[in-house]
């Protein structure tokens, strides 16, 4: 019995169809019995890290599209880090013209340092909650892929296994 509660090889061992210490190394034999192991663990609803990965990713992408949410912001959002997210170094800008345009430039420069002592606390503060909900989604997202997919291998086994009980049984059993 493994640490996680089934049976088998402990997670990371991969039992050969041969013994190494006796046969020369067979790569070929040595990927058949990767992918063997590979087939047997996602029929159980075992999923790789990468797998999880992309089929949460999938799932957030739709939600995205569904909540029309801009493809480059969510292209930021998917990869590391959280250049995404607010910052209180914003840019000061103008969209008028001419001699007005830069009084308002130098009006705003001007106020910019007593606006920062009220507003930089925030903006940190909501940059920081906004980085937690993106790794709680992320993650849950993930969690919430891999037990649907335990789910239904557990919803096969069962179907397997009441088919093999009737079977047992007999005509009218």
């Amino acid at each position: 019995m493994n640490a996680d509660g089934t049976a088998g090889l402990p997670p990371g061992r991969v039992e050969l169809p041969f013994d190494p210490e006796s046969e020369p190394l067979d790569v070929v034999r040595i990927m058949d019995a990767l992918r063997e192991r590979g087939r047997r663990d996602r029929e159980k609803g075992i999923l790789t890290d990468e797998e999880l990965a992309t089929i949460a990713e999938r799932r957030i992408r739709g939600f995205a599209e569904k909540a029309y949410i801009d493809p480059l912001l969510l292209e930021r959002f998917l990869r590391p880090g959280h250049d995404w997210n607010i910052a209180t170094d914003y840019l000061i800008r103008t969209h008028r013209r001419g001699l007005f345009a830069r009084l308002s430039l130098l009006v705003k420069r001007a106020v910019r340092p007593v606006v920062r002592l009220y507003t930089d606390h925030l903006l940190n503060r909501q940059a920081q909650i906004n980085q937690y909900f993106c790794h709680l989604l992320h993650a849950a997202t993930r969690e919430n892929a891999r037990l649907e997919t335990r789910l239904a291998a557990l919803e096969a086994r069962c179907a397997r296994l009441e088919e093999e009980l009737r079977d047992a049984r007999g005509p009218g059993g």
